[in-house]
């Protein structure tokens, strides 16, 4: 998908920020903001000074590569931020992955075959990556860009992301964030259990006070 929820982008880098992955591979990296927030929140230290020559990519701690599908995707400003850019289907592409700390696949599950999708996220985990999936709760049809990429062909769930492994969770209105992986996480600020619920209505209540 081109673009994205919007309300997801703060628990989305707040995951990163505390998985501090060395390596992530963005498929469907879309525009490619992911790209720029890692470098910016996450790869970059901001205790030394930018070099105004060098692109993020390049003076980042973090490695970033992506996949897109589309072809009118491939902007003149993606170079700043990844390192490759795998074009083509995913799924014809996995052979040439190396091994990445953190899969990024953000409102682009839903664009893939489930089958196929499953299998690819089985693999992932065999080789010990964390995944991060934003996916809608319900599913919708869609028609952007006038593009063949943007229909949606699957519906995803909570017990799809179960069956596979480890799994923590939250809902952002329409849609939802899953970190997937082969053993358990436990983030501070992130999840779906009565708790973690209870303390952002206490911080959401504490700074409106």
């Amino acid at each position: 998908m081109a673009s994205s929820f919007s309300n997801q982008i703060p628990a989305i880098i707040h995951l990163v920020q505390k998985l501090t992955p060395k390596s992530v591979l963005d498929i469907g990296k879309g525009f490619g903001k992911y790209g720029f927030l890692i470098h910016e929140y996450v790869g970059i230290n901001n205790q030394q000074r930018i070099d105004p020559k060098l692109s993020m990519g390049e003076q980042s701690q973090i490695k970033i590569d992506a996949v897109e599908v589309d072809a009118d995707l491939l902007l003149p400003h993606l170079h700043q931020f990844y390192r490759t850019v795998f074009v083509g289907d995913v799924f014809k592409l996995e052979e040439k992955f190396a091994n990445y700390d953190l899969i990024l696949m953000i409102d682009v599950i839903e664009h893939l075959d489930k089958e196929q999708a499953i299998e690819l996220l089985k693999k992932f985990l065999l080789k010990k990556a964390t995944i991060l999936i934003a996916t809608p709760l319900q599913f919708f049809q869609q028609d952007l860009y006038e593009s063949e990429f943007e229909h949606h062909i699957s519906h995803w769930k909570l017990d799809d992301f179960k069956k596979l492994g480890n799994v923590e969770y939250q809902y952002f209105d329409a849609g939802a964030v899953y970190l997937l992986s082969n053993k358990k996480t436990d983030i501070r600020g992130f999840g779906n259990s009565f708790i973690k619920k209870l303390r952002r209505i206490a911080r959401s209540i504490k700074n409106e006070i």
